[in-house]
């Protein structure tokens, strides 16, 4: 886990008044996954009609864990496997009138434009240094052992 899957210089926040190209989320693509599944079979002849077969069974046989869940249409991505939430801050903010005679105490000005949120390591607010990060894996190495007895 942290790895990172996605990078976010590839991404850009369009300028003032500019929207930039509309991607749809299903274009977000997670990464690729290999599933190897081995058996084996070893058969014992006991007399000429009876017969044990051992069986064994390694699913996932390299451990290969993955991201199962891939949040990218609400609002909460806090259920999501990779870390996607894009916060943002405003770079530039004013006093402006509110035309009772006070000012309006710090709204954004969006030509200034805005840089991704950069808090603490590990921060859940921190954009640049979390997005794009495997926040949680599945998938597990299972081993089967069977017996077969044929008469």
């Amino acid at each position: 886990m942290g790895a990172k899957v996605y990078d976010l210089s590839k991404l850009g926040i369009p300028s003032f008044p500019n929207s930039g190209p509309a991607q749809p989320p299903f274009y977000i693509r997670s990464p690729g996954r290999s599933n190897f599944d081995v058996s084996f079979f070893k058969n014992f002849n006991i007399t000429e009609s009876k017969k044990i077969q051992f069986r064994t069974g390694l699913f996932n046989v390299f451990n290969q864990a993955y991201p199962t869940v891939i949040n990218v249409t609400s609002t909460n991505l806090t259920g999501s496997d990779i870390f996607l939430a894009l916060d943002t801050v405003c770079n530039r903010r004013l006093n402006v009138p509110n035309g009772n005679g006070s000012n309006v105490s710090n709204p954004c000005d969006p030509t200034g434009g805005f840089r991704y949120t950069d808090g603490r390591a590990g921060d859940r607010s921190d954009t640049v240094n979390n997005f794009g990060k495997i926040v949680n894996k599945h998938g597990r190495r299972i081993v089967e052992f069977a017996l077969k007895f044929t008469f």
